[in-house]
């Protein structure tokens, strides 16, 4: 996380320096990023930047989750809209991924998915990591509809959640990847399906 000092910076300050460092990591590889560019472009000094920032880790995992966190916004907008079906959601947040990847806008989900390609090496769960999973399965279990899942225990839905996320997962980050190959959405309706009608056959049918 950032230092207060940045947290407490006027809002144009702040944007100015996280589209500086979209535009930056969009271009290259973390690796070759540099932060003297991205400085020099949001017009700040080097030693103000320190002021915010730990190092280049710590603003990139900062603009990251910033794009982790509006996906999780759409998943819960989109649960709004279906009813609570967390199934039909998760649905729902891909095709809003697939279809904005393209986007060149900064804070979008084109500037992610720019990201993500100059770094292939980002393994796929680390777009879940950087989201504090306490926080997310809260905001998600205010809109879940209960009645549409086999809840038996009171711990069910948060651990269901958990499960559905773990696997979502790496599907979503499948979609966001730009020129993925087609068959994401397939795999990901196969999937939930198999959760949705669950893995054990009945012994009495």
């Amino acid at each position: 996380m950032p230092s207060n000092t940045f947290l407490n910076l006027p809002e144009d300050k702040q944007t100015r320096l996280m589209d500086a460092a979209s535009r930056e990591f969009s271009a290259k590889p973390y690796n070759e990023a540099s932060i003297n560019k991205i400085i020099q472009e949001a017009g700040i000094p080097r030693g103000s930047f320190y002021m915010y920032f730990q190092d280049k880790e710590e603003l990139f995992r900062y603009l990251v989750r910033g794009y982790v966190d509006q996906m999780l916004m759409v998943l819960e907008e989109a649960l709004l809209r279906e009813g609570g079906d967390v199934f039909a959601a998760l649905r729902t947040l891909f095709d809003y991924v697939w279809e904005k990847r393209q986007e060149q806008s900064l804070g979008g989900m084109g500037a992610m998915s720019a990201i993500i390609s100059r770094n292939g090496g980002m393994q796929r769960g680390a777009l879940l990591d950087l989201l504090d999973s306490g926080e997310a399965l809260e905001r998600l279990r205010q809109s879940v509809n209960p009645e549409l899942l086999d809840l038996r225990r009171e711990e069910d839905l948060d651990d269901m959640l958990a499960v559905l996320l773990s696997v979502a997962g790496p599907l979503l980050y499948a979609g966001i990847e730009a020129g993925d190959a087609p068959g994401s959405r397939e795999h990901l309706d196969g999937i939930l399906d198999i959760l949705r009608r669950g893995m054990a056959k009945d012994k009495d049918a």
